[in-house]
This record gives C-alpha cells, structure tokens and sequence, in this order.
C-alpha cells in the first residue's frame, strides 16, 4: 500500500500535476517599459501607470548626477550612481523636480511618461571652448566699390554657428574689431567656437553721412567671400577666404508676415545651413531683401535659415521670434507668429500667466545675475500656474523672470527627445519681468 501511494505521488509530479502548490509570481499591473536614457532629455514610452523611471544627466557632458534630490508627485528620493530614480505607485501626469549641487534646479509641470529624462544645465553659463583664427579675404579688391565721401568699404567676418538655441558658443566675441577689415589687404583675425565650422566675409558699403550719430549709417552688401571645410582640432591659423562670383548671388525677400501688433521694432536674420559646419550668417535685414550667396555656391548647403524678431523695446521687453528652417526659394517667409504670454504674475512662491495662444509648451525661468537658479517646463496646455516646492530656495534681492511660449509642429510633449525633436521650435513669444 505504501508502494503503491509513493508510485501515484511519482507519476503526479511527472504529469505536473504539482504545480497547483507552486506560489505564482504576481506581474505588477500598469505601464512599466524598462528604463531608458532618452538623448538629450525627454519623455517617452506611454502614459504614467505605476512607475516612473527618471534619470538625471549633466546637459554638457550628458554624464549621470548621481545623488540628485528628485520628487515625482510626491514620491521623493535620490538617484543612484547611474542617475536613475525610480518612482513607484504613481498614476497620470506628474509634476518632477531635480536638483543638485552646481546646476540650475529644474520642474518639469505635467509630464506623461514612463521614462524621462532631464538634463540639468549648470547654475552659471560655462565658457565655451574657442580658438582664433586668422587670415586675409583673398581678391578684397576684386568686389566693386565706388570711392566716394563717407563711404567704406569693410569686410564683416563670421563662423557658422550650432545649431542650437541659445548656444553659448555661437556667442564668442571677437576682441578690439578684429574681424574687421577696410583696406587691401583685408586682413583679419576671428575667435571662433571649436569644430567643424566656416567662415564668411560679409563686404559692405558703410555709409556715415559724414556724422559721428550711428543712427544714421547705412550699410548696403556689395559682396561675399568665403571658406569652408575648417576643422579647429587641425587647422592652422591662417584661413584665407575666397570672394564669391557675383553670379553665384542673388537676391532674397524676407516676408515678416504679421508679427504681433505691440511689437513694433522688426527685423531678420537670414543664414544658409551647411550641415555638419553648421549654420552659417549671412545678414541681418532691416529692409525686405538683400543680396546673399546662393545655395549652390556652397558646399552641403541645403537651405536658409530665416530668424525673423519683432520687440516692443522696452526695458522689461517683450519679443516674438519666427524660425524657419530648410528654405530654398527666393522668399523666405517667416510665417505665423506666436505672442508673447500675458497677464503674469510671478512671487517667490508661486506664478501664473494667460498661455499664449498656439503654444505647445510654456517655460518659466529666474535667474540673478549670472546665476541660473530655476527653470519651470509646462507641458500641460491646461496649466497656467506652478507653486515653487518647498525644497527649491529663492535668494534674497531681485531676481530676473522671462515667461516664454513655444510653439513646436509636430512636437508630443509626451513621446520626444530633445536632440531629436528641438528642432521643431519654430515660434517663440516671451516676456521679461521681475521679482523683486
């Protein structure tokens, strides 16, 4: 009897009959994709439902912060040596702050994803790597000019900058006028950002109308010269620029459109876009057309690059900015415009303002002096206000606020990647102010 018993228990478990007494492993329910570092920052793989897995990144380095302080809704903590943290038990949009030691505090006000991804920029602008370049803007002489009382003929050169809003170095300066030239031989030396980048020559006839008022020059392009191919890791300082045929120019117009009635002092940029050197500026338009080189006088060109701004010009301004990218016809259009957000009110504890119609996402930041301290992102079109945690500190005296729009085609504020989709910023409307 007990044979047979041992028998039938055998042959139970050989037919896996004993798995009715094998504890299961419960699955959690809920959105729970694994944790990812999205280029550059972002958010991304579905809606909050359960976890949210949020890494920390240095915005230069694109190196983890460990230790950061975060909070997702009300779930706080620090993230690990690999810069994650993750938040568990949390459902739907979520407003996250990060901070830490050396870097511009960050809250991100209704995010809806599963992974993000912040990059904190430092608290003060970092010096952007440079170099100087030098050279002479070969056959300077060779560009027409009709010497008369007041005029010069000057050379403006300039690098192709990143393409990157508000990149520090696009920004170097070039010290004591050196990238100026006004006689043959047009000799200059230029600071310039470092890798793959050109220069160009922008020849003008300034007019000062025999007076020492700057208000009343002219300036009028009468020519172009260029280089191309500069690589700083391996480039020598003389970099000789070549003048553009007169047949490979042509006129553009700048249509601005209508920019925001209130901002009544208008402008634009136009430059060619060249790929991995850049995009390269090749004037500024008061007036409606201009002469610039034409797309196929360059190397990679691939299309121009239209900046068109409108100000109120005040002291605390308000601006409107149009950016269109890729275009290869003779008029470049800025477009729809986006107004600046109005009826705000900024204190030390908390904001609000009316979103500016057409908006994809809207952006708070404070700073003082040098210092950035504060940077609020709202993805959500229905939020039209934020409270500064308890754990973010303002310091005392006056601070400086902008309150800007974007607008974005094509932009999901819950699925991108800022390396990826930045470029879809095409209209900013922003507004200065200040707490005092």
């Amino acid at each position: 009897m007990r044979s047979a018993l041992l028998l039938l228990l055998v042959n139970a478990a050989a037919c896996g009959e004993d798995a009715v007494n094998t504890p299961e492993v419960d699955t959690p329910a809920g959105n729970r994709p694994d944790p990812r570092v999205i280029p550059g920052g972002g958010i991304g793989d579905g809606a909050i439902d359960g976890v949210v897995n949020l890494y920390v990144i240095d915005e230069t380095s694109r190196d983890p912060i460990a230790g950061a302080e975060v909070r997702v809704g009300t779930v706080t903590g620090l993230t690990g040596a690999d810069g994650l943290f993750v938040a568990e038990g949390v459902v739907g949009p979520q407003d996250v702050v990060v901070k830490a030691p050396g870097h511009r505090k960050e809250l991100w006000v209704g995010v809806n994803g599963a992974n993000v991804t912040i990059d904190l920029e430092t608290d003060l602008a970092a010096t952007p790597a440079s170099v100087t370049l030098s050279g002479t803007v070969l056959n300077f002489a060779s560009v027409p000019f009709t010497v008369q009382p007041n005029h010069a003929k000057v050379a403006l050169i300039q690098y192709s900058q990143t393409a990157k809003l508000g990149d520090p170095a696009n920004e170097i300066a070039t010290t004591a006028n050196g990238n100026l030239c006004f006689a043959d031989p047009c000799t200059f030396t230029i600071n310039t950002r470092t890798g793959k980048l050109a220069l160009l020559a922008t020849i003008l006839d300034f007019d000062t109308k025999g007076t020492d008022d700057d208000a009343d020059d002219t300036i009028a392009v009468i020519g172009y010269a260029v280089r191309q191919g500069i690589d700083t890791a391996s480039a020598s300082s003389a970099q000789d620029l070549t003048v553009i045929a007169d047949a490979n120019l042509q006129l553009v117009a700048v249509d601005l459109g209508a920019p925001p009635s209130t901002l009544d002092q208008r402008g634009a940029l136009v430059a060619i876009e060249l790929g991995d050197e850049g995009v390269l500026p090749v004037g500024t338009f008061g007036a409606v057309s201009g002469k610039v080189p034409k797309l196929s006088a360059l190397t990679g060109a691939t299309g121009y690059r239209l900046t068109a701004f409108a100000t109120d010009g005040a002291v605390a301004a308000a601006q409107s900015i149009a950016l269109r990218r890729g275009l290869t016809g003779t008029t470049l259009s800025a477009g729809d415009w986006l107004a600046p957000p109005t009826g705000i009110s900024l204190t030390r504890q908390a904001g609000s303002w009316t979103n500016a119609s057409g908006a994809t996402v809207h952006s708070i930041e404070l700073s003082q002096g040098a210092t950035r301290i504060l940077n609020v992102t709202v993805f959500d079109s229905t939020r039209t206000s934020f409270d500064i945690p308890s754990s973010i500190t303002l310091p005392s005296g006056p601070l400086s606020a902008v309150v800007n729009a974007f607008g974005a085609t094509g932009f999901d504020v819950t699925s991108f990647s800022l390396d990826q989709d930045l470029d879809k910023i095409d209209r900013i409307g922003g507004q200065q102010t200040t707490i005092n």
